[in-house]
């Protein structure tokens, strides 16, 4: 692990002394597939590095539940201060294009039912939800139709033929977009809407889910730097004493 990030992941500890900390290298990383989703493993296997830490994150999470953050992330207060008892999960805004893409239309969808547009410049969803810093509880639906979409989005000509380098909408932030989509959508809700909702609150839950403004990822509670932590190592910061308190 580079220097810098060293210092970034002990903030994790420091700002959360009572929580357990687990990392995960590639070796772990398959290790964890092997034993603990069997079913999972051809696929892994079929994915390039990057897609492996994506589709790794969702799986280990969906088993342990707690919370995953990059290793290029700085933890700027504890998790206390901003996951409250009662959430199911925490998901953060990454990307709002909103203003820039007003009239922003679907040209397609991905067999796995995702949007694009490939005409405009931002090809994807005008809203993308985080998937360098989330927190669910074990066995959470939408991790579980992260998964399955993944495994739909390795066969498709879309991502095999057309598009093969578009990884983060075959593994990445794009397709956990995609659900939060469709999961919104069945309870009545608009993923648009709801972040112009969070552009004057900090938070809204919606059954037992807490969205999280675009600040909270950003700046507030946890700092991205894009480094590509993926690329030297896979780092997970699974809290075990959240996941207990879940279930």
């Amino acid at each position: 692990m580079q220097r810098p990030m060293r210092r970034w992941v002990r903030t994790w500890p420091q700002q959360n002394p009572d929580w357990q900390i687990d990392f995960f290298d590639d070796a772990d990383c398959l290790a964890f597939i092997t034993s603990v989703w069997p079913q999972h493993l051809a696929t892994y296997q079929r994915l390039t590095p990057v897609e492996k830490s994506d589709f790794w994150r969702y799986l280990v999470v969906l088993h342990h539940g707690g919370l995953y953050s990059d290793a290029d992330t700085i933890c700027r207060r504890p998790l206390s201060d901003w996951i409250e008892a009662g959430d199911q999960a925490v998901i953060g805004i990454d990307g709002d294009y909103l203003n820039r893409y007003r009239n922003w239309q679907p040209q397609g969808h991905v067999r796995s039912g995702g949007a694009y547009n490939m005409e405009l410049r931002w090809h994807d969803n005008i809203v993308a939800f985080c998937n360098w810093t989330f927190a669910f509880c074990p066995g959470h639906p939408i991790l579980d139709e992260v998964v399955r979409r993944i495994e739909i989005n390795l066969s498709d000509p879309f991502f095999t033929e057309q598009h093969p380098d578009w990884t983060i909408k075959k593994t990445g932030p794009g397709v956990l977009t995609d659900v939060i989509y469709d999961w919104l959508a069945a309870r009545g809700h608009d993923a648009p809407e709801l972040v112009r909702r969070l552009r004057r609150r900090r938070a809204i839950v919606i059954d037992g889910v807490r969205f999280v403004d675009r600040p909270a990822f950003h700046r507030r509670e946890v700092v991205h730097f894009g480094m590509g932590s993926w690329k030297p190592m896979s780092v997970v910061v699974a809290w075990r004493k959240l996941s207990r308190h879940w279930r």
